[in-house]
């Protein structure tokens, strides 16, 4: 990397070395330049937006491959890696644009494989507490009777389980029993009856 690194400062000869040895500087230059600014206002404040296509993988958070961050990955990727090949590494012309184009692909998928999991990091999941009425709980801490306070059970809500207030509708219900739920208050508590 050291001699691509001392071509790239010095157009003059790069120039006389070829025409794939300017167009890797090229792409090396503009897509770092480009990649460090889209990376410094995604992490200030984005004010740009982004273009992008997103391949549906049934999740909340889709997996976007072209995002202008994905693409200028790309463009750095193969241009340092083709320098890297061409000078530093001595390799043919055709066998450098194989792997500096493979290495531009891989770091494509990798920006786009860190916004996805960004993505998936900020998301906010939704649940509806109305999709646990009928169903067994098991209470997690005691319940007390009815009127007498709070417990908590642990139950599935929307495919999650999770462990929320519950209250009890008549008697009081002891830590580790079942419970069936039969209600739901608008302060998300659950109301609770014995199992059976």
């Amino acid at each position: 990397m050291a001699r691509a690194w001392e071509l790239f400062w010095d157009w003059s000869n790069l120039m006389a070395l070829g025409g794939d040895a300017v167009t890797y500087s090229a792409m090396a230059l503009v897509g770092t330049v480009l990649f460090l600014l889209r990376l410094a206002l995604a992490m200030f404040g984005d004010v740009l937006g982004d273009f992008e296509v997103d391949v549906d993988t049934g999740t909340d958070a889709s997996f976007t491959l072209f995002s202008l961050l994905s693409v200028m990955g790309f463009i750095m990727g193969t241009g340092w890696m083709g320098l890297a090949c061409r000078f530093d590494w001595g390799l043919s012309r055709p066998v450098s644009v194989v792997i500096a184009v493979g290495f531009g692909v891989l770091m494509m998928f990798l920006a786009a494989g860190l916004m996805y999991v960004t993505r998936t990091l900020n998301r906010t999941v939704t649940y509806d507490l109305e999709t646990a009425v009928g169903k067994t709980a098991q209470v997690y801490r005691t319940i007390p009777a009815r009127d007498g306070g709070h417990g908590q059970v642990q139950v599935t809500v929307s495919g999650r389980l999770m462990t929320l207030d519950a209250v009890s509708g008549g008697e009081a219900l002891d830590a580790f029993s079942d419970a069936i739920v039969v209600g739901v208050r608008d302060d998300d508590t659950l109301i609770v009856a014995p199992h059976g």
